[in-house]
């Protein structure tokens, strides 16, 4: 996402050769950027995106599209533009053409809140990542388990509150969604894939 090469990438705490040495880029967030310059259209032809959770490699680039206006959301974030919890936003109804939420519905309680106030602020798409288990068709969750290491071995790290299956593409579309799932090899190719060292569950939704 710097533009920079490297003959492989540094090690991260659970994966081998997954963040960039340079802009600290993972796997997902290069996934995005290749979808971007791939569908042009996605950013081209939009004037607004809110950004939640926003990781400073991919911030970096859409920060830099100047004919976007482009808003960073966080719940507890100091660095970004505007102090938000996703369940209830202080938003008006399709305040923005885009929105991106990626690697955060994992984290709150009530997610079904959280993509219903998506749907409602989106005027015309938003993106969603999740960790993904493919291994399973049903999403896992359980309010019992409650302390950090439970929450590790359960749903793969402390702060999680769920491990997603493919059927968030339900919870999605529930929302009343239209959803794209962006599966890495099938959309960029095997050798894309490898140079970039993308995850096969690093899956992506445009929801529209």
């Amino acid at each position: 996402m710097c533009g920079h090469g490297f003959d492989r990438f540094r090690d991260d705490w659970n994966r081998p050769n997954a963040v960039c040495w340079r802009c600290g880029s993972h796997e997902r967030h290069r996934a995005q950027w290749l979808l971007f310059e791939r569908r042009p259209e996605l950013l081209g032809q939009i004037s607004s995106l809110l950004h939640f959770a926003p990781e400073y490699a991919l911030r970096r680039r859409l920060e830099g599209l100047s004919h976007l206006r482009y808003v960073t959301a966080d719940l507890v974030d100091p660095e970004v533009d505007l102090r938000l919890d996703l369940t209830h936003l202080d938003l008006s109804d399709g305040s923005f053409d885009a929105t991106l939420c990626s690697h955060v519905l994992e984290h709150i309680e009530d997610d079904r809140s959280a993509i219903g106030e998506l749907r409602r602020v989106t005027g015309r798409w938003c993106l969603v990542a999740v960790p993904l288990d493919l291994s399973r068709d049903h999403t896992y969750e359980d309010p019992a388990i409650q302390t950090p290491g439970g929450r590790e071995r359960a749903f793969w790290q402390h702060d999680h509150v769920r491990l997603y299956g493919p059927d968030i593409e339900k919870r999605l579309t529930d929302a009343g969604f239209t959803v794209e799932r962006i599966e890495p090899e099938r959309e960029f190719g095997a050798e894309a894939v490898a140079r970039f060292r993308l995850l096969a569950a690093d899956h992506l939704f445009i929801c529209k």
